[in-house]
């Protein structure tokens, strides 16, 4: 079991964009000892690696590959870390048309990527007693809903198991197009359902969701429509409806370092925000402090789990 004096971090996604910064921010406070990268591609992440050693004059990074979208990659990634995590930064994402298309497990790519790889994750730490502080989900305002970039709030008829899990695999859009921008709301809202259940399973511990808020500098909106992607980053600076990279970063470095945002919670922007001030969402949209709802929330994301 690892020794290092100082805290060990893990992060998703680590390699550009926001999970990029956040181990970069990370990496300036002098408790940090140990930062994982955890990354899909070696040479990328030794690239990050590189980089963020540069800026940051510490030698502390580790290199963990993993595929989040794949079970089996994230079960031997958790077998790679050394000793305890004090910290986990669950910030890997997807959004797009071909994040609708089903993984080897039988679930759709978005919500593998933002949900289902992150729980075995973040469940196989916990299993093994190596998860010391806190963990926290990377969540988006599309789980409440964004009219301004007319994302639909989501919706369910009963919000029971069974019709949570017809967004993982994809059947819930079976007799229509997919629309992936809802399906990524889903995700994230489900996410968020998720996080609040272990709340209330391990008191001992904190688990928040917190969304970046819109942010530019990163490779978010890569998959989007065309539209969509000069929305996102042209027209939303522009007009002041989001921030840049650094702030959107520092809102998941707040979720490990700041002990007032309590266990539980999703924060994100205010109503009709996708930027500023960090506020409980459940204030917004009731349904994500729904114990039971929380309940289906879990119920339907370990059918998938094998």
């Amino acid at each position: 079991m690892s020794t290092l004096p100082g805290k060990t971090v893990l992060i998703t996604g680590a390699n550009v964009g926001i999970g990029k910064d956040v181990a970069r921010q990370l990496a300036l406070r002098p408790e940090m000892a140990r930062i994982y990268l955890a990354c899909r591609n070696q040479d990328r992440a030794t690239a990050a690696k590189t980089e963020l050693e540069a800026a940051t004059g510490r030698r502390i990074f580790d290199i963990l590959v993993m595929d989040v979208a794949n079970l089996g990659s994230v079960r031997a990634g958790v077998a790679a870390i050394d000793g305890t995590v004090d910290a986990l930064v669950m910030n890997a994402g997807v959004i797009g048309p071909q994040s609708m298309d089903l993984t080897a497990d039988g679930v759709t790519n978005v919500f593998a990527t933002n949900v289902l790889g992150h729980v075995v994750l973040l469940e196989g730490l916990l299993a093994e007693g190596r998860l010391g502080e806190v963990a926290v989900l990377a969540g988006s305002e599309a789980a409440r809903g964004l009219p301004i970039l007319r994302m639909k709030r989501p919706s369910f008829a009963s919000t029971s198991a069974d019709e949570l899990a017809t967004v993982i695999d994809g059947s819930y859009f079976a007799a229509g197009k997919g629309d992936f921008n809802l399906a990524f709301g889903q995700a994230k809202y489900i996410g968020a359902l998720w996080m609040a259940y272990l709340a209330r399973q391990h008191p001992d511990r904190r688990f928040i969701t917190v969304s970046p808020g819109a942010t530019t500098g990163t490779q978010a909106s890569s998959g989007l429509a065309l539209p969509l992607r000069v929305a996102s980053k042209y027209v939303l600076p522009a007009l002041g409806l989001s921030h840049n990279l650094e702030a959107g970063a520092k809102r998941l470095v707040d979720g490990v370092t700041d002990p007032t945002l309590s266990s539980g919670v999703f924060y994100a922007s205010a109503a009709n925000k996708l930027t500023g001030p960090l506020v409980n969402q459940a204030d917004i949209f009731p349904d994500l402090a729904n114990p039971s709802f929380q309940d289906h929330a879990n119920e339907a994301i370990h059918r998938f789990i094998t």
